[in-house]
C-alpha cells in the first residue's frame, strides 16, 4: 500500500492483510496519521518519508490480540518534524523495530511509547534515532506497565555521527512493575562521535508507592483498581499524539479497562 500526501491531511490506515506501507509527506505539508495494526499478516513493514518542512503527528497502534512484528523506518529531511506515539496494550507477543534517520539539518523527532505487559507474552523493542546532520533533535520517552509474568525489553539508542554539531539526543524509559515473576530489561545507549552536542538518558524500573496504593484503597478502590489508576498515569500521555478526540476517548476507555480500572463495577 502506498500513501502520498500533497495537501493537509488527517488519515487513518488499517494494516491487516497488507504487509507493507509506504508513506511520503510532500514538502511543507502538515497533518496527522493513525496507523492501526490489525488482524492479518503477522509481519508489518512501514516506511515513512517526511520531505523538507513537512510535519506529521503519527500514531502506531497494535490493535489485535495476536502475535505480531512491526518494522518501521522513518526518514526526516530538512526542517521536517515528526511527533510519534506508539501504543500496545494487547495480550500478545509483540516485536517492534523502529529506526529513525534525521537526514538533514533541522530534522526533529519526538517519540512517546506505551506498552502494557501481561501474562507470559513478550514485548521486545529496538529503537534507534540516527543523526546525520547538525542541528537535529531526537527525543524518546518510553513507558511500560508490567503485570504478572510479563516480559518487557527496550533497547533505545541515540546515535550522533561525526559533524552533527549542536544535535540533541535525549531519552527516558520508565517501567512500573505491578505483579510478580516479570522480566524487565532496559538498555539505553548513546553513541556519540561529536563533541558539540547535548545528550542524556535516564531509566527507572520499580513498584508503585505503597502509600499511594493505601490511600487509593482507603477511598474504596480494590487493589486492582488502585494499580490500574496508577498505570493510567504511565500510559495516558501517549494518547496526546492522537488528534481525533472521539478516537482518543475510545482508546482511553480501552486502556482503563485493560488495566483493571473498571473491575467490580
Amino acid at each position: 500500500m502506498e500513501k502520498r500526501y500533497s495537501q493537509p491531511f488527517k488519515d487513518t490506515v488499517h494494516l491487516g492483510q497488507e504487509e507493507t506501507l509506504e508513506v511520503q509527506i510532500e514538502t511543507g505539508q502538515t497533518g496527522s496519521l493513525f496507523l492501526s495494526l490489525d488482524e492479518g499478516s503477522q509481519i508489518k513493514q512501514i516506511h515513512i518519508v517526511l520531505l523538507s518542512g513537512s510535519q506529521c503527528d503519527l500514531m502506531v497502534y497494535h490493535a489485535h490480540n495476536a502475535p505480531a512484528e512491526c518494522t518501521c523506518q522513518i526518514e526526516i529531511q530538512k526542517d521536517a518534524k515528526c511527533q510519534m506515539g506508539f501504543l500496545d496494550m494487547e495480550e500478545a507477543a509483540f516485536d517492534f523495530d523502529l529506526k529513525v534517520t534525521l537526514c538533514q539539518e533541522g530534522a526533529y523527532f519526538d517519540l512517546l511509547s506505551g506498552q502494557l505487559g501481561q501474562s507470559t507474552y513478550h514485548k521486545h523493542n529496538t529503537i534507534e534515532v540516527l543523526h546525520l546532520a547538525k542541528h537535529t533533535t531526537g527525543l524518546m520517552r518510553n513507558f511500560a506497565v508490567l503485570f504478572d509474568d510479563a516480559d518487557y525489553q527496550m533497547v533505545a539508542t541515540g546515535n550522533i555521527q561525526k559533524g552533527c554539531k549542536e544535535a540533541q539526543s535525549h531519552q527516558t524509559t520508565r517501567v512500573l512493575t505491578l505483579g510478580k515473576d516479570h522480566k524487565a530489561k532496559v538498555i539505553p545507549l548513546l553513541l556519540i562521535d561529536e563533541n558539540d552536542v547535548k545528550a542524556s538518558h535516564a531509566q527507572t524500573i520499580g513498584q508503585p508507592d505503597e502509600d499511594q496504593l493505601y490511600y487509593l484503597q482507603s477511598r474504596g478502590l480494590t487493589n486492582r483498581q488502585a494499580m490500574g489508576l496508577l498505570s493510567i498515569g504511565y500510559l495516558l500521555p501517549v494518547l496526546e499524539r492522537i488528534r481525533d478526540e472521539d478516537l482518543k476517548k475510545e482508546l482511553q476507555q480501552t486502556m482503563e479497562s485493560k488495566v483493571g480500572l473498571y473491575e467490580d463495577r
